[in-house]
């Protein structure tokens, strides 16, 4: 057993937790913005390729207990750097700071060059070379975190690896560049927190690029959101930063098993594909670029075509398809950014949500993401169900409708 901890949008640890579950993780802990647990590298591999909320996942590999900035590259140099990373790796290093620490440091990134400066000091002592540093693709990105000691008057760094190497929001399924106004990850837990079964049409009246329906669309068809980076490892290359590392290329027990799983999970996908079904999910904006890039994103995933409904129209005047009866509808309207004084045309389009959802939408569940009080309150609907969560540094709200 070794020691992880999977990040996630603030918010929703508990959805994360709720989702790690079925892993059978030991000795979880939630924390602010993610998960502290127990489990085999397997597993944890397992769970990297699986997860639909976790950002990142990160190992264990060393902690050190310091009392101020002038001895932490000092301490540092206990972890055994020549047995972790070879001379040859490219690293980068991320600090951050507990709640409990916040406050004791001006700068983290003055932590990261202490603990580069250890790790290079360790390298040029024992082996005359020394990992370089790489801020675009490492294959050994490092993340130092500062926290309480159990030792008084210390604090302890505690300095972990990212397995994939990057944000695990990023499918594979969006051209690059785009970023879509809600994270991929993000998308997926807050649909976790409706009512939708999967067995229902889900709507998006303002779809933009389509993220809610894309991150539907492969937990209908149990498609894995490294799906896209499992195809293209096929191909030759490596899709995860863990595949260079040292400890897992070490690992002859792990290799194998990795492999039946990747394939497991590309077989999965393509037969959810294969069973996919007509008009199960419906997407409207105003705008037809964006809805191009769903499209694009949709083709590339390989779903079919006729499984999605897409329009070019006013949001206000979609309606339910016919043939359904109940469903759900989950968006995402333009909320603008905080202002001393009220936009009239917000609270207008609020309003119209608002009549739009009891007009036309009943025996469906709605969902509607919110920033502003003020706009939100215009819906005049009783909600069924509030959370709260961060999207980015915006606090937000998922409001919860049963439309009758």
């Amino acid at each position: 057993m070794k020691n992880f901890f999977a990040s996630c949008p603030r918010g929703l640890e508990e959805t994360l937790n709720q989702e790690a579950t079925r892993f059978n993780f030991n000795h979880v802990e939630i924390t602010r913005g993610g998960l502290n647990f127990k489990t085999t590298p397997l597993n944890a591999i397992n769970f990297l390729l699986e997860t639909r909320v976790a950002s990142r996942v990160y190992k264990e590999i060393g902690s050190f207990d310091f009392r101020n900035e002038k001895d932490l590259a000092k301490n540092a140099m206990q972890i055994p750097w020549t047995k972790i990373l070879n001379p040859d790796d490219t690293i980068k290093i991320t600090s951050l700071f507990s709640r409990e620490v916040m406050g004791k440091f001006k700068n983290s990134h003055y932590l990261s060059l202490l603990l580069k400066d250890a790790i290079v000091d360790t390298f040029v002592e024992k082996a005359g070379k020394r990992p370089s540093i790489d801020l675009d693709h490492p294959n050994f990105p490092l993340l130092l975190r500062i926290e309480p000691s159990p030792k008084k008057g210390e604090l302890r760094g505690i300095v972990s690896v990212d397995l994939a190497g990057h944000s695990l929001h990023l499918r594979g399924y969006r051209a690059s560049g785009h970023e879509a106004p809600i994270k991929e990850n993000l998308a997926a837990a807050l649909l976790m927190n409706t009512s939708w079964n999967k067995e229902v049409p889900l709507y998006d009246p303002f779809c933009g690029s389509g993220t809610f329906l894309l991150e539907g669309a492969m937990m209908r068809y149990q498609i894995a959101p490294t799906y896209i980076k499992l195809l293209n490892r096929k191909e030759g290359h490596y899709s995860f930063a863990f595949e260079r590392q040292k400890w897992f290329q070490k690992d002859q027990a792990i290799k194998q098993p990795f492999e039946n799983l990747c394939e497991e999970l590309i077989a999965r996908a393509k037969n959810g594909i294969s069973n996919a079904g007509v008009g199960e999910f419906h997407g409207s904006d105003i705008v037809a670029d964006p809805i191009g890039m769903l499209m694009e994103a949709w083709q590339t995933i390989g779903l079919p075509r006729k499984s999605l409904r897409i329009n070019v129209i006013n949001a206000l005047d979609v309606q339910p398809d016919d043939n359904f009866s109940n469903g759900v509808l989950i968006t995402n309207p333009p909320y603008g950014v905080r202002l001393e004084e009220k936009d009239e045309k917000l609270e207008k389009l609020y309003y119209d949500i608002g009549e739009s959802l009891k007009n036309n939408w009943k025996g469906f569940n709605a969902y509607i993401i919110s920033q502003e009080a003020i706009y939100r309150k215009k819906i005049s609907l009783r909600t069924s169900m509030r959370m709260s969560f961060y999207n980015g540094s915006l606090e937000c709200r998922l409001l919860g409708y049963e439309l009758y």
